[in-house]
């Protein structure tokens, strides 16, 4: 897999979560067994724009070509990727969470993991 396709394929990711997070958050905490009270809506229409400018970060390096700024942007996505996989572990081991949650952590380490890999491509 090349680097290109897989930014483009997070980026396609991260605008989608963006427009779900954004237009339905009261839908998304209750996948993980999470109830959906007024604070988790509120935080979750206020973080999804964070999944936007990753959306709009990731199709530009697409294009790219490899450098310095490109492989720190993979870094950086990588990171925020697994950083919010080990939310939702630790929210698992802590009774917070539903098993659906390490779907979504395996889904997102895989994508951290898989985007550093390609960096090079």
């Amino acid at each position: 897999m090349s680097f290109a396709l897989a930014a483009r394929i997070l980026a396609v990711v991260c605008g989608v979560l963006f427009v779900l997070l954004a237009v339905f958050p009261a839908l998304y905490a209750p996948t993980y067994g999470v109830a959906a009270g007024e604070g988790v809506q509120f935080m979750t229409r206020r973080a999804s724009p964070l999944f936007a400018g990753f959306a709009i970060v990731l199709w530009a390096a697409a294009a790219a070509p490899r450098s310095g700024l490109r492989d720190a942007v993979a870094l950086a996505v990588a990171v925020f990727f697994i950083a919010v996989a080990v939310t939702g572990i630790l929210a698992f081991l802590q009774g917070v969470a539903a098993p659906t949650i390490l779907v979504a952590a395996a889904f997102e380490c895989l994508a951290g993991c898989v985007l550093w890999a390609v960096r090079k491509n």
